[in-house]
């Protein structure tokens, strides 16, 4: 199995554990009765959507990043 396809599929496992971390700690920061609750709960639906978008935005750059590397053997063809 190439690296780089090997690396992706580990960055995509570990993003999918985030997510779901992310969307278990709402839950129960929604669930809690603290004075701080709201503060930790805004926390986490802003992380909840920020860090997906942040993890999309580095895959695409590395993508994008990839066509135009000279060094590439894809791009040599």
């Amino acid at each position: 199995m190439n690296y780089m396809k090997k690396l992706k599929q580990i960055a995509a496992l570990v993003t999918i554990v985030v997510i779901v971390l992310l969307y278990l700690t709402t839950l129960v920061l929604a669930l809690m009765n603290n004075s701080y609750t709201q503060k930790f709960f805004t926390a986490s639906l802003f992380a909840s959507i920020f860090i997906p978008v942040i993890i999309y935005l580095m895959f695409w750059i590395a993508g994008v990043l990839k066509k135009y590397n000279p060094n590439n053997e894809e791009n040599k063809s």
